[in-house]
């Protein structure tokens, strides 16, 4: 297995001369107005030809404020500058997942990199966990709880553009989204010092990327990043940079919408290079299921000529499982490929 992670890895970046070599930049406005109405249409079709051929692209014009994005920008960085004792004092456990942490796996591998997950309010129905909050951090606190409120919106919205992609109604998927969703908001900081190099054990001693690549686990992901750079995306056998674009955020497919998909969108490998001269910030919203849901394809990409790919999976079980993975080392990562028929 590792050996098959160091040989993606050493995967030649892309030059990319030429706007067909480049994450598609899709503007979203008349989608955010009505997802089904005419004028939405070419909005739609362009972000089900990007998750078919990408499993990537980037949105403008999607209605999050400037102020809201800025504020959003200001605690996060804010957060991080805290000491090493005000944010081990809400760090994660095995058993609870929200909070900080230095020290996450992917693929078994440590990541560079610092973190700060929560979630919805109350306990979460997958850990039976609360979220932690920083003391005296108000400000922080009610910022971030608008923002995952905001960005739950706009993943609906791009929720429905992915069902009509899929010539299904546009609130197809909404009964097991929209008041229960189980998805997560995190606080990525990439620094140029390696945030363990102090200590001595409980860690691997080697983070030599960002975050090593991966895809993600569930129906998408809606990504700010700062201007830093360092996200790339693997297509055809090279690594292709996912440029920043003022104002824009950028979009992925997660496991769970390929296999919903039954393959016809793909959910993206991805990794984000070790900072070594800038420290970088970043903030996905990883937008999943509820956790009574069981993901199998729909009906519309099945039929006698393109069979189902994949058993039925049990969101609750599988997201625990890889959230497992990225705390510690408890074997073999779980993938969607174990559930191929």
């Amino acid at each position: 297995m590792h050996s098959d992670i160091q040989d993606l890895d050493q995967h030649p970046v892309a030059q990319q001369t030429t706007l067909t070599e480049q994450v598609p930049v899709i503007d979203v406005a008349e989608l955010i107005h009505d997802s089904t109405a005419a004028a939405a249409a070419t909005a739609v079709d362009e972000i089900a030809q990007a998750c078919r051929s990408w499993g990537f692209f980037q949105i403008i014009n999607h209605d999050i404020s400037t102020d809201l994005v800025e504020n959003v920008w200001r605690q996060t960085r804010a957060f991080f500058t805290l000491s090493r004792e005000q944010k081990l004092a809400v760090v994660r456990s095995r058993e609870n997942p929200w909070g900080f942490y230095h020290n996450e796996l992917t693929k078994n591998q440590r990541d560079k990199k610092e973190v700060f997950d929560f979630t919805r309010a109350g306990v979460d129905p997958i850990y039976g966990e609360k979220n932690r909050w920083p003391r005296g951090q108000e400000a922080f606190k009610s910022t971030m709880e608008d923002y995952f409120e905001t960005c739950t919106r706009l993943s609906l919205k791009l929720l429905e553009a992915f069902c009509v992609g899929l010539d299904l109604p546009a609130d197809y998927m909404r009964n097991d989204f929209a008041t229960n969703h189980t998805g997560f908001l995190r606080l990525n900081y990439y620094p140029v010092k390696d945030p363990l190099a102090d200590l001595d054990a409980g860690h691997q001693p080697v983070a030599d990327l960002g975050v090593h690549h991966h895809s993600d686990a569930g129906a998408l992901t809606l990504l700010l990043q700062d201007d830093v750079g360092g996200l790339q995306v693997h297509r055809d056998g090279f690594w292709h940079d996912i440029p920043s674009v003022p104002g824009a955020f950028v979009i992925n497919t997660g496991d769970m919408m390929q296999v919903w998909s039954n393959d016809v969108y793909q959910a993206a490998i991805h990794r984000v290079l070790a900072m070594d001269a800038t420290d970088r910030f970043s903030l996905p919203f990883f937008f999943n299921p509820a956790a009574s849901c069981e993901i199998r394809p729909l009906p519309t990409v099945v039929n006698e000529h393109n069979p189902s790919r994949y058993h039925s999976i049990k969101w609750a079980d599988f997201r625990g499982q890889r959230t497992d993975g990225d705390f510690a080392d408890y074997g073999t990562e779980v993938q969607i490929s174990q559930f191929r028929k």
